[in-house]
């Protein structure tokens, strides 16, 4: 079930990309790293930015209409450099590899994680209401949103079974991905206290996450001379209406904000009314704080993809009765499609 749905997402991906590219005026103008059809449509936007670092490194200037890449953090692009030895150095291509095998290996951490709360039939589900979630999308394009997401799965894991180690080294990698990645220390403080007790020694391996933001700030320091340079290259983001190629949200603003903040209430309702208090504090604390830091960025071009890294979603839908599991993957799958058709044309551009 779980491969079928990955692979029929990638088909209905391929599918929206072809018909972007050769039917809409847009695909001519769009800013995309690759020129190459299906590639330029998942290298748009953010990847023209991840993307450039793994080429040539952080760049002192902006890269596209004001847009400084230092406001993206480092783990991806490197994973991508890294990556473009087994695609012959094709960045395009192992910026794609990359995310898409992240977000394989995340579904099997997601399956053992849920099986122990919510069983195997309905684990699988969550994994794929994953696959298939409105921002999912971005999980298929070179950006870094599966890589974190495999990463905070990965702590979340490590912290369940008590290898502390790994866990802290994983909250490290995470914090490195994406910014929100140092608010993981707070559930994970939590998963470890629950399990060590209140031995505040176990909880020393999370000083690794401070420890690799605050290494990353004084990097981007020597180099361009400007302390938490990533905070101040993300005003430029934080505009709710501006895209990256410029300007506002085009004709039609009313029905993409509706379907921007319609996604979010979905998630909140879920929250707030579909039994949250049957998980544990650490999965209700990381719910909390992803919807308060989608709240606090005004980020509304990015909801999407932003809501699609926080799994607890899925065990929630998944804990629900029959109908939800029938009517669910029909009506996020018509969201993923029209998701993708979205962030291909650009009309929205995270």
């Amino acid at each position: 079930m779980v491969a079928t749905t990955f692979l029929l997402s990638r088909v209905a991906l391929v599918i929206v990309a072809l018909t972007v590219e050769f039917t809409l005026p847009l695909s001519n103008i769009r800013p995309t790293f690759s020129a190459i059809p299906v590639l330029s449509s998942l290298t748009g936007s953010d990847s023209l930015f991840l993307l450039g670092i793994a080429a040539d490194g952080y760049h002192a200037t902006p890269i596209h209409e004001g847009y400084l890449d230092w406001a993206f953090f480092p783990l991806y692009p490197i994973a991508v450099r890294l990556a473009s030895f087994l695609t012959f150095g094709n960045l395009a291509v192992a910026g794609i590899l990359v995310a898409n095998v992240a977000l394989l290996a995340a579904t099997g951490l997601l399956y053992r994680l849920g099986e122990i709360r919510l069983g195997h039939r309905r684990a699988l589900l969550a994994v794929v209401y994953l696959i298939i979630a409105p921002g999912a999308v971005g999980f298929a394009m070179a950006y870094s949103d599966s890589l974190f997401l495999l990463l905070a799965l990965c702590a979340f894991a490590a912290a369940e079974r008590g290898r502390l180690g790994l866990m802290g080294l994983a909250y490290a990698l995470a914090t490195l991905t994406r910014l929100p990645g140092i608010l993981l220390g707070i559930p994970l403080l939590l998963i470890v206290l629950r399990q060590q007790g209140r031995s505040w020694r176990a909880a020393l391996p999370l000083i690794l996450g401070p420890i690799s933001l605050g290494a990353f700030t004084l990097y981007l320091w020597q180099r361009f001379g400007v302390w938490f340079a990533y905070l101040q290259a993300q005003v430029a983001w934080n505009d709710p209406t501006k895209t990256v190629g410029g300007g506002g949200l085009p004709a039609g603003v009313e029905p993409l904000v509706a379907l921007l903040i319609g996604t979010l209430l979905v998630h909140v309702f879920l929250l707030v009314y579909v039994r949250v208090d049957r998980f544990q504090a650490p999965e209700i604390a990381y719910l909390a704080i992803s919807l308060l830091t989608i709240l606090s960025t005004l980020r509304l071009l990015s909801v999407g993809r932003y809501l699609a890294v926080v799994w607890p979603f899925d065990w929630l839908l998944a804990g629900r009765s029959s109908w939800v599991s029938v009517l669910w993957p029909f009506a996020s799958g018509a969201m993923f499609t029209l998701y993708a058709f979205l962030h291909f044309s650009q009309a929205l551009a995270p």
